[in-house]
This record gives C-alpha cells, structure tokens and sequence, in this order.
C-alpha cells in the first residue's frame, strides 16, 4: 500500500468565509494550541466523506465552536465551496444525497447554553455552492406529496437522516419526531426530496426511539429499540403489510440482533449469543434457513459491506483493541483494509465511506497515541493520499500508549480495562494514578483509541485506569445486565478490584491514587472514595449523579416510559438501598478531598445532584472544591470551560498525590 502524505486539503482547514470562490486561496493556518489546550480543544476536522461517485471529498472542520463544511474536487484538489453558517446556525452531521449535493443535520446555538441544539433542520447544497437552502424543519413549512401549496407545519418536529437512497439521488430517508410533549416518542419514515422538500410518507415506527437499518439500496428493512423492561426489540418493515416483530418469524429467537439486510437474497444478517461467544448467522426471511458465517468470543462492533451487493465481507470486533474478520478475503474493499493495516503497525484503520462502485474509500487510520488522519484510497491500484489530520497539532510520537488488560474480579467475574503510563516516567519511580470510570454505566464502554482526556493526564504525569467493570456496553447482553441493580455495589467492587491489581501490577504508587469520572463515572468515584477510603487519596465528580432517589424526581431520564423502565430495571425501586447507595447520604463516609464540577443547564443529571452533595460534605465540615460552568449541559462544549476544568483538576489531582500530602494520610 502506497501513502502519499501531501495534504490534498490544506487550503480549506483554515476557511473562515461563508462562500468561498472557486479559485480560493488558502489562509494562514490557526496558531496551534499548546499545554492543555492540545488536548482540550476539539478537533479541527471531524470527518470527511466521499461523493457517491468519487468527484468531490466534503469535509466537516471546527474552530471556536463554529463548523464549515468544505468541498473539494478530487481530479483538480480545486476548493469548490465552503459553507459556514452565520448567526446561531451551525453544522451537524452530513450525507451525500447524490454525487453533487448533501444534506445537511443544522445546529442551533441557544443563548444561555453552550452547546449547539438541533431544531430538527435539515439544510440541502450543492458542492459547487449551488441550489443552498433550507428542505425540512417548521421554520421553512412542510409540503407532502400530493399537494402543490406550501403549508406551515401543524408541528414543530426534529428531522434526522437515516440514509440515501441508491437508486433515486434525488431522495433520502428521513425519521420525523415531533417536537411536542416529552418523553418517549414514535419517529415517522418519509422519503424527502432534497431539491423541493417534498417528503412522501413510508412507515409509522413500530415503537418509541426506535433506530432504523437499511438494505443495500438505503430502503427501510428493520427498527430496533428498546421497551420498558429494557429488552431489545426488532421489527421486520413488509411493506403494506406494515410491522412484524423478528422474533416472531422462522429463523430468529429473541436473541437475534439484526447487523445486515440483503433485499436482493431476501436474507438478514443476525448476531447471537452462543455457549462459547457469539456467531453471525445469515437467515433467510422466506424459509428461516441459517447459515452460520463467523464466530467470536466478543459481538460484533462493525460491518464491511460489499456496496452493490449488501453482503458482509468483514466483520469489526473490539474485545480489547479493534481487529477484523475478513468474510471474503479476495473482496477489493478487504485487499484494501489488509493493505492499510499491514501499512500502518499498531494503528487501526476504519472505512467511513465508499463510492458506490467501491472504487474508492475515505478511511480513518487512528491509534491510542494518533488522534487519526483520513485517506483517500484507490481501492484498484492500493495506493492512498492523506486527505485530513483530526488534530495536526498532536505529535503521536509523544503520546502516551494504551495497554489492555482482562483480571478477575474478587467474586470471579472476568472484567477488562486499559492501562495507559505517562511517556515522561522517571525510571524506577511508581507514578501517582487517576482511575477514570466511564459513564453510563450501561450500553457504553471505553475502547482502544486516542483519547484526549487521558493523553491530558499521562503528559501531566499519571498513569490513567480505565475500567469496563460489568454492566458495560460492547461485551454482550449478559455482561451488561450482570450490573443491573449493581450499581453501588459490585460495579464499584469491580473499580476498586482492577485498582488492586495495577498497584499488584506496579503500574502506580499505591499511595497516590485519585478517582475520578463524568456521569455515572462521577458517582462511580464518590461511591468509590466511600468503600475503598484507604485506596483512593481523592475523588472528583464530573457532571455526576450522587443521589440515586433524585434520578426519578428531576432530570430527563424520568421522562418516559422507557427511561423510568431503565430506572426500575437498571437501578432499582429499593429506596433504603438507593439511600445506602448514594454518596450525598453518607457525607461522613468521605474522607478523601472532593472537588465536583457541574454544568448548570444540565439536564441529564441536574445540578441538584452536585448542590446535594456539597451542602452534605459543608454540613459535616468538609466543603468540597467547586466549580460551575453557567452556560454548559451535561458535559462541557466550550474549549474555554473545558481548558478551565482541566486546569483546576490537575491542579487538585497533584496537590492531593504529593508524597507530603500522601504520607500525612
């Protein structure tokens, strides 16, 4: 595999206009960021996309909070347009509807927060700058098939693409969500032309916050979601005949997660749990005939697709770091993967699209130390030329690696995690550690891959602990619901556990080990600080939950009849074991220093959470370390807050894992 490392798009990253003329030249280049901020700041591109037919390259960029999208055209490497919004508008998620036109998921900055908000827009333009305007969202009025007068819009309702159609360019699919009341709600399918904004109607989704899979040519095949005792559901879309739950047709269980739709072969591709992992079968839809494909120890995290024909020729898995299974190894698209990887050691390589003949790809090439650099690949000759850097200010060469470990918990339960040791060690000397437990708790996980927050903490000079304790995403369902109603307990055993075996390991000094998380990651460290005080020197809460009975009296999470299924599924309806399981009850318990950090408009997990735990550790002569960001929600946007909140945090983590400070304890 030949890489060419020319930047093809070099002249755009700096694009600061709205329109930019066909013969633009380039700027002079933002000054980059240096100390926290080479890790605070967001990425200057975020993602690039091939045109269907291979002509332009469109890439998504950011600079002080505010994207453009940029388009190039690939013969020429000519700068043929430049969106960027003016006023409150800003650009969310892309696709290409055609070879010459995208749309657009539009953003709107609200005054009082600092995060962009959809408003449920969807914007159309042409590469070349043509044809700009506004083809969904109540502002512009809605038209359906069928009528020639334009009409307000009886109700406010977020758009959100679900794909391109390929046999009509001129059409996406669409999920239609109203706007009114709150909590849970059913998304309507429509087809929307991305010239006019007439939108004809497809299907009614078969139940609240449903996902949609596509078949080959982008029609609508399969919705999943969840009900309210969190068990997953799959419906099969028949057309005229409306719904049919897939478990209740030949050939699938209530264990089958469809992956893949081929209409052509009348086939679906499903991932289930088997005695010794998982396995892919490919069922078809008119006999219930499986034919077993792959098997694995850990689900399926990705597909590769053969364009034309839908069929799987790869699978992704991520038991620790990322790997495929090549289903057809002689595929064009697997040659090239093969290619890339054994071109780029100890990095992984992601295709995020291809043109529809699959031709040609735009992929990701990424590591724990690289941030990730996007390639154009000429899938026919395996050659490739580099067409962005996420973060051209990172030197990967100075990153820290990312090491993966598999331990047993203190009651047998295998768990997994990541060790990541600061590059700047001094020889023989044991690190001071931050153990990083990552939200949720439940449908997420950490992965291998750069992270900026950690890379931040290993230049500052500690080794990071990231743990997927049970209950975790991305292992199978029953990993996952082996952390239900665990929360205060066992999952915080599994924390302290994998904490015990790195200072076995001699990854960090025993006696300078800090806690700390965002979301559930926050409470995991406060609970944390509680049942292992000996262990943890200091804790910090990021945007945290800390009183359990409070998830079902404010906040989002209660707002339906899924999310308060969640709570009594995941958490609980015990309210003497939530109270034993809340740190904001049990202030007297915390010994180690505190510092909580909040976003005012959360609404995930609202600052009553935050508030209730500081007025608790005051009340008992402890007050803790505070800091409150007025205009950031759950989880700080702005590269300012962000660059404030890390300041303050590391300040807080090497004041507390000083040897003075450490031996006094």
């Amino acid at each position: 595999m030949r890489v060419r490392t020319a930047l093809i798009l070099s002249c755009l990253l700096a694009a600061s206009c709205k329109h930019a003329e066909t013969n633009a030249s380039a700027s002079t280049a933002a000054t980059p960021p240096l100390g926290l901020s080479a890790f605070t700041r967001s990425a200057q591109v975020e993602t690039a996309k091939l045109s269907p037919k291979g002509t332009f390259v469109a890439t998504l960029s950011e600079e002080g909070g505010k994207r453009s999208l940029a388009f190039v055209k690939l013969a020429t490497h000519e700068l043929t347009f430049v969106l960027k919004p003016k006023g409150e508008s800003t650009i969310g998620r892309f696709h290409w509807a055609n070879d010459e036109r995208v749309v657009i998921e539009m953003l709107d900055h609200a005054g009082d927060l600092a995060a962009p908000v959809s408003r449920g827009k969807l914007y159309a333009v042409d590469a070349m700058g043509r044809s700009e305007r506004p083809v969904f969202g109540h502002r512009t009025g809605e038209r359906q098939v069928g009528s020639h007068i334009r009409k307000p819009s009886p109700k406010a309702a977020w758009g959100f693409l679900i794909s391109t159609l390929r046999n009509d360019p001129r059409k996406v699919l669409i999920a239609r969500t109203s706007m009114w009341g709150v909590g849970d709600r059913v998304a309507d399918v429509y087809k929307l032309d991305v010239y006019t904004g007439l939108k004809t109607h497809v299907a009614r989704g078969p139940l609240a916050g449903a996902s949609f899979l596509t078949d080959e040519d982008g029609e609508l095949r399969i919705a999943a979601g969840i009900d309210e005792s969190m068990t997953p559901r799959y419906f099969l879309f028949d057309g005229a005949a409306g719904w049919r739950e897939l478990r209740r047709i030949r050939g699938f269980s209530s264990q089958s997660r469809p992956i893949g739709f081929i209409s052509r072969e009348s086939a679906l591709y499903v991932s289930e749990p088997v005695s010794d992992g998982f396995a892919v079968y490919l069922v078809s839809m008119e006999t219930g005939e499986r034919k077993l494909v792959a098997r694995s120890e850990t689900p399926v995290s990705g597909t590769v697709e053969d364009g034309s024909t839908g069929r799987i020729v790869a699978l992704e898995y991520e038991p620790d770091l990322p790997t495929y299974q090549f289903l057809d190894a002689a595929h064009p698209l697997s040659r090239a993967l093969r290619a890339l990887l054994a071109a780029s050691p100890n990095e992984h390589v992601r295709i995020v699209n291809t043109t529809d003949d699959d031709r040609k790809a735009l992929v990701r090439v990424y590591s724990d130390r690289d941030p990730g650099r996007f390639l154009l690949v000429d899938v026919g000759t395996l050659s490739a030329e580099t067409v962005a850097e996420a973060r051209p200010w990172v030197k990967p060469e100075a990153m820290a690696e990312m090491s993966a470990f598999h331990v047993p918990a203190s009651d047998g339960f295998r768990i997994h995690g990541y060790i990541t040791l600061p590059p700047k060690a001094q020889p023989g000397a044991l690190p001071p550690m931050v153990v990083l437990p990552h939200g949720g708790p439940h449908w997420v996980r950490d992965y291998w891959g750069f992270n900026p927050e950690v890379q931040l903490l290993a230049e500052e000079g500690f080794a990071v602990l990231q743990v997927n304790y049970r209950g975790s995403g991305g292992y199978g369902a029953a990993y996952q619901e082996a952390g239900y109603r665990k929360w205060g307990d066992r999952i915080i055993e599994d924390i302290i556990d994998a904490t015990r075996f790195a200072v076995r390991k001699g990854f960090a000094d025993p006696k300078r080990i800090c806690i700390y998380g965002g979301s559930f990651g926050a409470y995991a460290a406060l609970q944390g600080a509680i049942l292992a005080p000996d262990l943890y020197r200091c804790a910090a809460g990021y945007d945290g939950i800390y009183d359990l009975d409070l998830l079902s009296k404010v906040g989002d999470v209660r707002l339906g009849r899924i999310g308060l299924g969640f709570l009594r599924t995941a958490l609980g309806e015990d309210r003497s074991a939530l109270d034993n399981a809340s740190p904001a009850r049990h202030p007297d318990q915390i010994s180690a220093p505190v510092f909580l950090i909040h976003g005012r408009k959360d609404q995930r997990a609202p600052i009553e959470h935050a508030e209730a735990l500081r007025d608790a550790l005051a009340a008992c002569g402890k007050p803790p370390e505070w800091l409150v960001e007025s205009k950031e929600g759950h989880g700080f946007f702005d590269d300012g807050a962000r660059e404030r909140m890390y300041g303050r945090l590391v300040k807080f983590f090497k004041e507390n894992t000083r040897p003075a400070a450490t031996s006094s304890r």
